[in-house]
């Protein structure tokens, strides 16, 4: 059965590759849907489908983790639509899916529509991607709360800068 492990990924963080890693531990195959992919250069999300997928993909490449499909999913006022929506795009019924998360609207979704819920471990304290904007924000130390890939990548694309540019009230998100 696959797992399917969802974020917005804004960015990837330690902690979303050590989840990863110990869901491969446990499943053969994982889905990770990045949401909120219709929102991009906003307050809450601010990095587009494609940056997050670029993150995601050359960290996964690092750490030599190959058997991952990635989808991007839009935001609907709909839970039970969102939810059904998800395993339309990875051809799952619900009886074939496991979806992992310690987000409580998340597991809610999936549950209304019977799909097997399950936690993953925290890792790193409860970091949050909100953390890590936080902490560049503030002219904090921060690279070490994301791998190098990822690093390297806001880098690259001014990340950073991109991240002070947004006003204050852009690091207090929901944290999924």
């Amino acid at each position: 059965m696959p797992a399917i492990f969802i974020g917005r990924f804004q960015p990837l963080h330690k902690g979303h590759l050590k989840a990863i890693k110990w869901l491969f531990k446990k499943e053969k195959e994982i889905l990770i849907v990045i949401g909120s992919i219709d929102k991009s250069s906003m307050r809450n999300n601010l990095f587009s489908f494609s940056e997050r997928k670029n993150m995601i993909e050359r960290t996964l490449s690092t750490a030599n983790i190959k058997n991952y499909k990635i989808y991007g999913i839009k935001d609907y006022s709909n839970d039970i639509f969102w939810a059904k929506k998800v395993l339309r795009m990875a051809k799952l019924l619900p009886k074939e899916a496991i979806v992992y998360t310690q987000n409580p609207w998340t597991a809610d979704c999936f549950k209304k529509i019977k799909v097997k819920v399950k936690s993953h471990p925290l890792f790193f304290n409860r970091l949050s991607a909100t953390q890590v904007r936080r902490k560049i924000v503030e002219n904090k130390k921060w690279e070490n709360l994301v791998p190098k890939t990822v690093f390297d990548f806001l880098v690259k694309i001014n990340g950073e800068k991109r991240i002070k540019a947004l006003p204050s009230r852009a690091t207090s998100t929901k944290v999924l």
